[in-house]
């Protein structure tokens, strides 16, 4: 009988450590498994995240060689345009510093004495130039002449003059900002050229 007992308690101990042991590799291999697809998983997430950490510098460094070439067109216009704002005032300045009373009396004897005898002429002119050339003009200007030239002051001109037969609104403009800008219409586009010229 003991030997019975002894046999069946081997039994049931080969069974149970043969259960808990096949039982144990299925939890091991499961375990092992899941694992392994928590590592796949893992890496895969990872390979992911870097692939979109990647497209990330990639559209961070698009953007900023946009942005810097966008920079440097915007500081390319602005440069040429205050280069030509600079011709500009220098035209202007150049152009007052040209006119001078002096300058005005000969160009307006030279205009008035080309016209007819009988023609009569409205000079209008700046304030200041009105009361420096009155005398000049009139002491240059023949006595016949004198009866057709009128002098009128004008608060929009600053330098030079308009000149044109009188009671008629038709003007020659000989005016600072007139002068500066057909100057300018015949330089600035050499001026757009030499700056626009890649070198």
């Amino acid at each position: 009988m003991d030997v019975k007992l002894d046999s069946l308690i081997e039994q049931i101990k080969k069974e149970g450590i043969e259960e808990a042991k096949k039982s144990s590799d299925d939890i091991l291999k499961e375990a092992k498994s899941k694992a392994n697809s928590i590592i796949a998983e893992a890496k895969k997430e990872a390979a992911k995240i870097v692939e979109d950490g990647k497209k990330q510098v990639e559209k961070f460094q698009k953007n900023a060689e946009s942005d810097i070439q966008q920079a440097a067109r915007n500081t390319e216009l602005l440069l040429k345009e205050k280069i030509i704002a600079l011709f500009d005032r220098v035209f202007k300045k150049e152009v007052a510093n040209a006119m001078t009373p002096e300058f005005l009396k000969d160009m307006i004897l030279n205009i008035s004495t080309s016209w007819s005898k009988d023609t009569s002429a409205e000079i209008v002119l700046s304030d200041a130039d009105q009361d420096k050339l009155e005398g000049l003009l009139f002491k240059a200007l023949k006595s016949e002449l004198k009866e057709t030239i009128t002098l009128k002051a004008n608060k929009d001109i600053v330098s030079g003059f308009q000149i044109g037969m009188k009671d008629n609104q038709v003007y020659y403009d000989f005016t600072e900002d007139t002068i500066a800008e057909v100057l300018k219409s015949l330089i600035n586009p050499r001026l757009k050229e030499i700056l626009n010229s890649e070198k």
